[in-house]
């Protein structure tokens, strides 16, 4: 009823804002409006002294936003008209001075009544924004009001369930619980049997035959058929899997909940059902409803029956370890809904809604705890680590941390339960589940959509380029670009699904940071508090993981799409890198607290251990840099620095990854590739020469020879046509001549086993053609006066 009024409220605002905007004589009704949410505004406020429920503080702050977005509007809607006035006042011109011949009476006159309403509209520009600080100002009450209503909750402690305090709390109003359960249960029974009269008897058959058949056949039918469906319509892809995969959802949800709704209408044909039954009714649908949908989504995702349609990467052995896991939620989803709900049907007392909580918590986090157990089993089944590693399935780091969250939070549930804070328990329990829920349907939207863009794209790139000219690297950019969007949007909706449950909306929960912590440190006019602490770490954290995240979206989805080359995406990415981390960092300092100007002494003393000890890393720093922006080397290249040669594989922020020949990586820093002389064999291209300088005897065929060489070369299959070779006599050198033969090739790492093939193949040629090739030379010595020489040892020429 609070929200009702409160949405009242708003229409009769916004109509008064409205007929303001047409006739100005309708300031008397917006200034009662304004009267009106201020009067509300203090009422509130005056309530919020006493003990407040918590719907009622929902309600309460769902009225300070519609007076608050109220007070903005008519502000709003007053500005363009207070504009007006003034233009229209200053076309007019001053009015006369002290002592001046007056002016016209029909300009006096139409200066005062200008005048008159600006003094009006100014007025109510002020008091709408005065009322818009007081709303905000009680939305801040009203956090700090749920804040304490959510802690108290969650701190209070009871005896514990292991001694017979707990239960002799639970037995002292055992008999008052079993009385109202009792009347509750003689009212359905009652209703039911007054649905099967005469005259509601056929209706009732009705309903419950509907009921069945949509639950059980149903259900069965349309999973199939709508699996028939997806393999024959969908395009082939990914969206095949992720369509079944909402199917089944669906399927699950509709069919089992509306089964559920078709056996409640046709008992309730003719309003057999009393205000209670109807609400116990009521939470029996709903609990089959929200039941079914969270086992529907397990087995979608999970899929344990059909491996090749499963859209999780999971392994057939937790698949299959986990197939009863969506059963045994949904079935407790369904119970703990339903448990609450008769609760407060029959008016339970206390201790019975304590002893519900705590069948909720523990039924919770024991089923966390079986699932848990089961992964771990169905991993110790699993191939080795290092066969696992090698066919790449090594587990991600994020589904690690997220069993070892729900470790923590099933076993700190059972711990607080048996310790007597039933209340935290059952908190933590139902946020888990709850916060595995929403994070199951938000990767089965993420994956559908980004599905549906794929197909999407794929299935009008020809109709496109055909009809609009749209290239389709474009048409992929957008793609990309429209599912990365869409994929910000669920996490965010996501997030703020999962933080309502805190109590307070997720602003308000951000804001319980500045609670903590009163002290601060003080450096000179710098105040540095252990919220602002934590803040910063949390900004400078989620900023790096964004950072990251948006690195690899840009670097493996967006940048394939465009036209530049690998090298040039390495570029732009690590540029993209370091400028957000410099935005980032200066968020982190913000959330500090430390201003541009409080941190300047930070700068001096930064630039006075630069010039010293920091020299040569901001030099290789600012080298990188240039690096990535000129790009006179750029990763894929294959350069000579000295006596080092390779491939570029990485440009860093201090050094670069210059893998050798021999496999091996060299760390180079980048003032080096600035400011020495670097040799980059594939800057202008990535082809190479391969020279051949072959010496023969001076009586040779020049023409077998050169025949022999250029047979050798035309052969080799790495050789390019063009630029074509060519043979050539380089001269006469040591008595021989010089048979020069130059090709290209298009790699230039492959050179040297491409001239070690096409030497031996020229070799193999000119011994198969008689052709003589130059012989060593024999050196010998002999000593004056004595006998015939006597070799001693051959050498080339």
């Amino acid at each position: 009823m609070h929200r009702l009024r409160a949405f009242a409220f708003i229409l009769l605002a916004l109509f008064a804002v409205r007929g303001f905007a047409q006739d100005s004589s309708a300031g008397s009704d917006s200034g009662k409006s304004l009267d009106q949410a201020r009067e509300k505004v203090a009422e509130i406020r005056k309530r919020l002294n006493g003990d407040v429920e918590a719907a009622q503080l929902d309600d309460f702050r769902d009225t300070a936003i519609s007076v608050g977005s109220f007070a903005d509007a008519l502000a709003a809607d007053r500005a363009p008209r207070l504009e007006a006035l003034d233009a229209r006042i200053a076309e007019l011109g001053a009015p006369p001075a002290k002592g001046a011949p007056p002016e016209a009476p029909d300009i006096a006159a139409q200066r005062a009544a200008l005048d008159k309403e600006r003094t009006v509209v100014d007025a109510e520009i002020k008091r709408a924004k005065l009322l818009s600080v007081d709303a905000q100002q009680m939305l801040a009450e009203i956090a700090e009001a749920r804040r304490g209503s959510f802690l108290a909750r969650l701190s209070q402690r009871t005896a514990s369930p292991l001694t017979p305090t707990f239960w002799r709390d639970v037995g002292g109003n055992l008999a008052a619980d079993f009385a109202r359960l009792n009347a509750l249960r003689f009212g359905v029974v009652s209703a039911t049997r007054d649905s099967f009269a005469p005259d509601n008897r056929i209706y009732a058959i009705g309903g419950i035959a509907i009921g069945v058949l949509l639950i059980v056949f149903g259900r069965w039918w349309a999973e199939r058929a709508l699996m028939r469906l997806t393999a024959d319509r969908v395009p082939h892809g990914r969206l095949r899997r992720s369509a079944l995969a909402l199917a089944v959802v669906v399927v699950a949800t509709v069919f089992t909940g509306f089964g559920a709704q078709a056996i409640v209408v046709g008992l309730d044909w003719h309003d057999a059902l009393s205000d209670t039954e109807d609400l116990v009714a009521r939470a029996i649908v709903s609990a089959v409803f929200f039941g079914s949908f969270v086992a529907g989504l397990g087995r979608a995702l999970l899929s344990p029956a059909r491996p090749s349609w499963r859209l999780t990467p999971v392994s057939d052995e937790i698949a299959l370890a986990l197939r009863p896991f969506p059963w045994l939620l949904g079935a407790a989803v369904a119970f703990s809904i339903l448990l609450r709900r008769i609760n407060s049907a029959a008016a339970a007392s206390l201790s019975a809604t304590i002893a519900a909580s705590l069948v909720t918590a523990l039924m919770y986090s024991l089923i966390i705890v079986w699932a848990l157990v089961r992964i771990a089993k169905a991993r110790g089944t699993q191939v080795e680590p290092k066969d696992e590693a090698a066919a790449g399935g090594t587990r991600p780091l994020w589904i690690g941390l997220a069993q070892g969250a729900y470790w923590i939070g099933a076993i700190s549930c059972l711990v607080a339960a048996a310790s007597g804070f039933v209340a935290f328990a059952h908190f933590t329990a139902s946020q888990l589940v709850w916060t595995l829920i929403v994070g199951a349907a938000f990767y089965l939207v993420v994956h559908l959509i980004e599905d549906v863009f794929a197909a999407l794209v794929a299935s009008r790139k020809k109709w496109m380029h055909d009809t609009l000219g749209v290239e389709t690297r474009t048409l992929d950019q957008v793609a990309v670009v429209l599912s990365g969007a869409f994929r910000v949007v669920a996490f965010l909706f996501a997030l703020s699904l999962v933080l309502q449950r805190f109590g307070n909306a997720p602003g308000e929960l951000l804001a319980r940071g500045t609670l903590y912590g009163g002290g601060a440190l003080r450096f000179g006019e710098i105040e540095i508090t252990p919220a602002a602490v934590l803040g910063a770490f949390a900004v400078f954290l989620l900023g790096m993981v964004a950072i990251r995240a948006l690195k690899r979206w840009l670097h493996d989805r967006y940048l394939p799409t465009t036209a530049l080359d690998p090298a040039m995406r390495s570029s732009v990415t690590t540029l993209l890198g370091y400028a957000c981390a410099v935005v980032v960092f200066a968020f982190a300092l913000s959330e500090l607290g430390l201003s541009v100007e409080r941190i300047a002494w930070v700068a001096s003393a930064l630039s006075v251990g630069i010039g010293f000890g920091l020299q040569a890393i901001v030099q290789n720093f600012v080298s990188g840099l240039i690096l990535l922006v000129e790009r006179p080397v750029k990763v894929g290249d294959w350069i000579a620095l000295g006596d080092v040669e390779g491939d570029i594989r990485r440009i860093n922020v201090r050094a670069t990854e210059i893998q050798m020949g021999d496999r091996s990586t060299m760390i180079v820093p980048n003032s080096e590739l600035i400011t020495k002389t670097v040799r980059n064999v594939t800057l202008g291209n990535s082809q190479s020469r391969v020279q051949i300088r072959l010496p023969m005897p001076l009586d040779t065929d020049a023409d077998k020879v050169i025949a022999a060489m250029r047979e050798a070369f035309a052969s080799n299959g790495a050789v390019l046509e063009e630029p074509a070779m060519s043979i050539t006599v380089d001269g006469i050198q040591n008595a021989t001549l010089i048979f020069v033969g130059v090709a290209f090739i298009p790699n230039p790492r492959q050179s040297g086993a491409i001239r070690s093939d096409i030497l031996l193949d020229i070799l193999a040629r000119l011994r198969a053609a008689n052709v003589e090739m130059v012989k060593p030379q024999e050196v010998a010595y002999r000593a004056l006066g004595q006998g015939p020489s006597m070799p001693v040892m051959p050498t080339d020429t």
